[in-house]
């Protein structure tokens, strides 16, 4: 399952069930009102995950702070392979720009409550046999890296955009959708590919960008990236 996540409001946040064998991608609405909170989220995340019996979770959001000993000044190393816009530095205020520091607050609660308290494991972390995974993801280097024009950002993509970016996903990839995507569930669909890949463990059909979770001072830090093996056109 892959989230495109949000923390302003429910509606903004697309969620994706991807089935590998059958190539579909499910659109779920989340059955949630009000601003989005952390606890009421983890637990209709978790919920829904066992219920359609997913091997685990994809969610595009930094998952951990920067590393104060890694030789990438301003994020995490991740955050540069990727050439990711928001760059996530040392807790509990280091980010830029200073207006992602909501959504960063809100998405690293959100690893930290689905590993610590309900048993989802990182990429590069040992635990309990069988248990689903959690994974970050960054859907803009998963359209590079399926060998895609990537869709334009949520602010400049008119309607026409998400539809003819809904296309191209759905030729390349093979996957269909259940419905017409809005711009959130078409980046969960998109964000979720390389998920599909690591469960079914196909893990040279993935890369994993930055360096292993390490959980220091009660906080996680740096961690991976998860996105598409990068396809040659």
């Amino acid at each position: 399952m892959s989230v495109d996540l949000a923390c302003a409001r429910y509606p903004d946040i697309g969620v994706a069930l991807l089935d590998g064998s059958a190539r579909t991608a499910t659109l779920l609405d989340i059955p949630l009102a009000g601003r989005p909170a952390v606890d009421a989220l983890a637990d209709w995340l978790v919920d829904t995950v066992a219920h359609h019996g997913a091997r685990g979770l994809c969610i595009d959001g930094p998952l951990g702070w920067k590393r104060p000993d890694t030789d990438s000044p301003h994020c995490r190393r991740s955050e540069r392979q990727l050439r990711a816009p928001g760059k996530t530095g040392l807790p509990p205020d280091g980010v830029k720009p200073a207006t992602y520091l909501a959504f960063t607050q809100f998405s690293i609660a959100l690893f930290d409550v689905l590993t610590m308290q309900h048993g989802f494991l990182l990429p590069g972390q040992s635990g309990a046999a069988g248990a689903p995974f959690v994974t970050e993801t960054f859907p803009t280097a998963a359209w590079r890296a399926l060998a895609l024009t990537p869709l334009k950002g949520k602010g400049r993509a008119t309607a026409g955009d998400v539809t003819e970016a809904a296309s191209r996903f759905t030729d390349a990839t093979g996957y269909t959708l259940s419905r017409p995507p809005t711009h959130d569930e078409l980046q969960a669909a998109v964000g979720g590919v390389a998920g599909v890949a690591w469960a079914a463990g196909q893990q040279d059909a993935v890369h994993l960008a930055g360096d292993p979770p390490v959980h220091l001072d009660g906080r996680w830090c740096e961690g991976y990236i998860m996105v598409p093996a990068l396809r040659v056109p």
